[in-house]
């Protein structure tokens, strides 16, 4: 049982190094935004600067982050992020590739479109640079209307093949991520061994898979045997329970043998904490990183 916000507040009242440096055995990244670019995982111990909430990240002993809106924030904060996460040795986490993701894109056999997404890697690389980041999330868009399900899978196996090639000469990797159908209707990669297939067979180490966990659970689940299974071609993966979308801990998954899985299999990659706070303000706040403790396992 996590202790409650309360208790975590008179706890750091008391002690207040308790907030000092924690380590952890895997390296998490904490958002500076999740569905809503201004809703930063710690802005109010931090405040609505996205610099000094990465300052805040780094005290906590965080050493990485990751950001789904960094292709639309101003490149002066572009700037100021990359310049931050140097200065304390922290990794970026992946920015999002496609912001196109509504309508068929990657199952589409056109040359224009093969030339959109082309650039878009390209777009993406620009903001890459600024911030240090290798890992783009890029997702598959929906399924065509009356196209069968096998030809969409080979021209997104071979649209990739051509935007992995723009992204291996830009130092990137193409993290491609299945998300639900309950959240996203339509939407054409929603299993994780969907996404191994089509990772496999576009045969780019600039195209990996990231596994969202939350994600799998709706849609499938077979977590840990799915992680086993997919090993070879994931490059990155994210966390949050369910429902609600919040801290593990607070619901149906158990992220103990999860995260012990990846600690045993040499996990050396990020850990995107892909949640909102299930409670508000500081305490909240507080909470998240005693969930954190909890679960990890170094403990």
């Amino acid at each position: 049982m996590l202790d409650s916000p309360e208790s975590i507040q008179a706890q750091i009242e008391e002690n207040p190094n308790l907030l000092q440096t924690p380590t952890f055995a895997l390296t998490y990244a904490p958002h500076l935004g999740l569905l809503n670019p201004n809703t930063g995982m710690f802005r109010h111990h931090a405040g609505a600067d996205p610099v000094d909430q990465v300052t805040f990240m780094a005290e906590q002993g965080f050493t990485a982050m990751e950001d789904n809106w960094m292709k639309v924030r101003d490149i002066g904060v572009q700037e100021r992020v990359g310049r931050e996460l140097t200065r304390q040795g922290m990794r970026m986490g992946v920015i999002v590739n496609t912001m196109v993701y509504d309508r068929p894109t990657f199952v589409l056999d056109d040359r224009n479109e093969r030339e959109r997404l082309m650039q878009e890697v390209r777009e993406t690389a620009e903001v890459a640079r600024r911030v240090g980041a290798t890992y783009v999330t890029t997702l598959s868009g929906t399924a065509h209307p009356s196209l069968p399900r096998d030809y969409q899978t080979a021209n997104m196996i071979e649209n990739l093949k051509w935007a992995g090639e723009v992204a291996a000469e830009e130092g990137l990797i193409l993290a491609l991520e299945p998300i639900n159908h309950k959240g996203w209707p339509g939407t054409f990669m929603t299993e994780v061994g969907h996404a191994h297939l089509i990772a496999r067979a576009a045969g780019l180490p600039s195209v990996k898979v990231l596994y969202d966990f939350w994600h799998q659970q709706i849609h499938g689940g077979d977590l840990i045997a799915n992680l086993d299974l997919a090993w070879d071609e994931i490059a990155y993966v994210q966390i949050a329970d369910n429902p609600g979308r919040v801290q593990p801990g607070l619901g149906e998954i158990n992220y103990g043998p999860i995260l012990q899985r990846l600690a045993e299999r040499g996990f050396d990659g990020i850990v995107g904490l892909e949640f909102e706070n299930a409670q508000p303000g500081k305490a909240g706040e507080l909470a998240v990183i005693e969930a954190l403790h909890a679960i990890d396992p170094r403990g």
